[in-house]
């Protein structure tokens, strides 16, 4: 189960990306995955932010690949978005059903690693718009 908290969040992830394959989890996906604290982890990010832009651009070119808007791209500007978030409450959410108290947010989980496999070029409006969801 490696190191989720929970083992529903292990078999969400394991059915979402492997389709249940365990091997293949463990060899494609896992690298996606650090629990460590959020805040280390975007502070690791905004210093290799435009690097992984730079090998980004170079491998895709500067087209998003989350189109989720209709005017996707056509102000050029872009973001480097995760695959699996660095934090995000959805499973707290989907899973558990915890809902916000007293006008708080749910509580956020730890997911999301700064390896190059975890990320992808999204336009502004795009990666505005996705969040902390999980869109692959």
């Amino acid at each position: 189960m490696n190191k989720f908290q929970y083992k529903a969040d292990y078999r969400y992830f394991l059915e979402l990306l492997a389709k249940g394959d365990e091997n293949l989890f463990a060899r494609k996906y896992l690298k996606l995955f650090d629990f460590r604290s959020p805040v280390i982890k975007r502070r690791e990010f905004n210093l290799i932010r435009h690097k992984v832009f730079k090998e980004l651009v170079a491998k895709y070119g500067k087209k998003c690949q989350l189109n989720l808007c209709s005017d996707c791209s056509e102000k050029k500007l872009f973001d480097v978005d995760h695959y699996i978030p660095l934090s995000t409450n959805e499973l707290n959410k989907k899973i558990r059903g915890l809902k916000g108290i007293s006008g708080k947010k749910v509580l956020s989980q730890s997911f999301g690693s700064n390896d190059i496999a975890n990320f992808r070029i999204a336009c502004k409006r795009c990666n505005a718009y996705k969040k902390h969801r999980i869109i692959l």
